[in-house]
Order: structure tokens, then C-alpha cells, then sequence
């Protein structure tokens, strides 16, 4: 693929957070549902990451609407394209392309981005005949969960802050932000990882997905604390217009 045009990211400057000693640290695990968005086939830097969650097409990755579509550009991403399971150049499952991006309107009609709306879906295409939940399992979308949960959050920070390339995984609490954002603190979590997954009930791999990076700073100034547009009727419908996009791009 040629090189894509990667539209957004998280801002990446620190900030002093209350209680760093209470922070916890990441591992350096990952999940074959989750993975990385590349700007080229795989081998190049990624600048966000996506998960696959189950949908009647069976081919539906969910991430930050601001990996997606650009407000303050007015573009879309082009030649994007998914690596689940990356890990320090290997490319387990394959490299699937982006066929549709799905973004709520109004995250599109407003010159910044609607930080509560800052979701957005990607379908791909089949690899080898197979469509990527059929081949990889997928995360449920969980909506109007509340807060003070415990969650997995798995991402891929660029390797401009983590130059081992791999994924993260962390074990943490999230938080009230605002009424429709919500956080959680957790170091290491740098531009790269907008679209993480928060996943409640994490088991083999995959779970119950509540959040997913982005928001509030486009999901935080700090590399230690980080936020999501709460999960609510909201994302269920864009998920259900996505699953029904033929389009490019579609809102």
C-alpha cells in the first residue's frame, strides 16, 4: 500500500498528575483483537490503534474518531491499514485494508471534533476468504456502564516514546471526567494509542469494550492519564450505521 494520510492524534505533553506513585505501569502484552492502524503496509510507523468488535458483518474495527476524520483539515484518513497482534515488527494475523470509515456527523460538522462524540468504526476487508471476527474473535461494545470500573486497556504508543514496539497492557480504574468522559491513569499510554480499547471482563484475549482513547485532549495531555467519551446509545447507533455503510466514508 502506498502511504496513508494519518488525520489526528492525542497531544503528547506531560503534565503534573496528583499521586504519581499511585500510577500503575504497564506490561508489555497485547491481543490478537487488538492491534495497530499504520500508515503503509505494516511497515512503517503506526499512529493509532483499533480493536475488533463483533458486528452482523463480521468485519467492524472500533477506534478514536480522530484517527478517523480531521475537523480542523476537513479529511479523512486514506490507505490505512489494521495489523491485530503487532508486536515489534511481527505481523501475526495479517494486514487488513480499510474499506469504510463511519464518524458521527457532528464530530464531522464541528471545527474542533465533538470530544463526547470522539468515536469512530472502520470495517475491512476479508483476508484469505475470511471475514476478521470469523478469523481473530472480536470485543462486545458495552454501553451505559457508569463509572469506577476496572478495565484492561491495550495500546500501541509510536515508536517515537516506546522504541521496543510493542504493545501495552494495562490494569486499571477509570473515573467521572465530565458526564459523558470518562479516564483512568496508567503510565506509558503516549500518541500512538488513541482508539485503545477499555475492556471490562478481560479473558483470553478479549472482553466487554466500554471506551475506546480520545475525547476529552483528544485523550489527554499526559502520557500517564488518559480519558474516553463515555459509551452510550450514541456509539450503539453509528455502530449500526457502520455495519450498514457501503460507502467510503460515511457519517
Amino acid at each position: 500500500m502506498a502511504a496513508a494520510t494519518p488525520v489526528g492524534s492525542r497531544d503528547d505533553e506531560t503534565r503534573a498528575v496528583v499521586g504519581p506513585q499511585a500510577i500503575p505501569n504497564p506490561t508489555h502484552e497485547g491481543s490478537k483483537v487488538v492491534g495497530a492502524l499504520f500508515s503503509n503496509n505494516g511497515s512503517g510507523d503506526h499512529f493509532c490503534t483499533a480493536s475488533i468488535v463483533y458486528s452482523s458483518n463480521h468485519s467492524l474495527l472500533l477506534t478514536a474518531a480522530h484517527c478517523l476524520y480531521s475537523p480542523e483539515k476537513h479529511t479523512w484518513g486514506s490507505k490505512i491499514a489494521f495489523v491485530p497482534g503487532y508486536s515489534a515488527g511481527h505481523r501475526p494475523y495479517g494486514v487488513w485494508t480499510v474499506s469504510t470509515m463511519t464518524v458521527d456527523s457532528r464530530w464531522i460538522s464541528t471545527n474542533h471534533g465533538d470530544p463526547d462524540l470522539d468515536f469512530g468504526f472502520v470495517r475491512v476487508n476479508r483476508l484469505h476468504g475470511k471475514n476478521i471476527t470469523d478469523a481473530l474473535g472480536y470485543n462486545s461494545l458495552l454501553i451505559n456502564q457508569g463509572f469506577n470500573k476496572r478495565v484492561t486497556v491495550i495500546g500501541y504508543p509510536g515508536k517515537k516514546y516506546a522504541s521496543i514496539d510493542k504493545p501495552i497492557k494495562c490494569l486499571t480504574t477509570t473515573f467521572k471526567q465530565a458526564k459523558y468522559q470518562q479516564g483512568f491513569d496508567c503510565n506509558g499510554f503516549y500518541n500512538g494509542t488513541s482508539g485503545s480499547p477499555w475492556i471490562m471482563h478481560y479473558s483470553n484475549g478479549s472482553g466487554m469494550v466500554i471506551g475506546a482513547l480520545g475525547g476529552y485532549q483528544r485523550g489527554g495531555n499526559s502520557p500517564s492519564r488518559s480519558y474516553s467519551a463515555v459509551f452510550d446509545n450514541d456509539i450503539k447507533k453509528l455502530k449500526d450505521h457502520a455495519n450498514a455503510c457501503t460507502h467510503a466514508h460515511c457519517n
